[in-house]
């Protein structure tokens, strides 16, 4: 009987000892997950610091410097950096060109050249605005670690871009392109990173930029448009 007992005790002492250590194994992946889960939160929030101090730096660039800046976001590639108007005495410069996205790259940016040349040889004056990479400005920075941008959305686009490159424009008189940035983390899916957004960055045309903590929808931006 005593024996029996005996045994009893160690199949209870076996049990508990299981369901501690169950226990300590669950909490330890619930730590796992929260930390992960708060570095990637912690990454997104930088990357969305870094791109409303750009925003506001380049904003001052462009005043002090008297001459319109674009800032260019490359989604593709995660990074940023700044480009200025070539044609400081060219009125035109002060103002976004027809092609918003003139210089960027793409088939939209080849036609656009084409027809510049045609219009050169028929002796008129090329109407396009051409802009290079600012050295002075010393700004271009790649996003955090799988972070990105997920789409942009400006007050000459009709919808969001969720990719290639997009730029924001700012001018000398201390306008700033009214534009809405949405940015967010990576998320594996059938072997390939899909960009989740997780927050939203709004820019106002005096230079002020607002830092949402969730997404905001398009709509709201299109109604304050009007």
């Amino acid at each position: 009987m005593l024996r029996r007992l005996r045994d009893a005790g160690r199949r209870g002492m076996t049990i508990i000892e299981l369901m501690i250590t169950i226990g300590i194994v669950v909490m330890l992946v619930g730590i796992g997950t929260i930390g992960i889960a708060s570095i990637q939160s912690a990454d997104t929030g930088a990357t969305a610091s870094i791109l409303s101090g750009a925003m506001r730096y380049v904003y001052t660039l462009a005043i002090h410097n008297n001459k319109t800046y674009r800032l260019v976001i490359d989604m593709d590639n995660r990074l940023f950096y700044t480009e200025a108007a070539d044609d400081e005495g060219d009125p035109c410069a002060r103002y976004i060109p027809e092609d918003a996205d003139a210089g960027l790259g793409g088939e939209a940016d080849a036609e656009a050249e084409a027809a510049d040349e045609e219009e050169d040889v028929e002796g008129v004056a090329p109407t396009r605005v051409s802009f290079s990479e600012d050295e002075g400005a010393l700004l271009s920075e790649v996003f955090r670690h799988d972070t990105n941008v997920t789409a942009v959305m400006t007050e000459h686009q009709s919808e969001p871009q969720s990719g290639g490159k997009v730029a924001i424009y700012f001018y000398p008189s201390g306008r700033a392109e009214r534009a809405m940035v949405w940015i967010g983390e990576g998320d594996e899916e059938n072997g390939e990173i899909v960009w989740i957004p997780t927050l939203t960055l709004e820019l106002f045309a005096l230079g002020r930029v607002q830092r949402y903590g969730h997404v905001l929808d398009e709509a709201d931006f299109m109604r304050d448009l009007k």
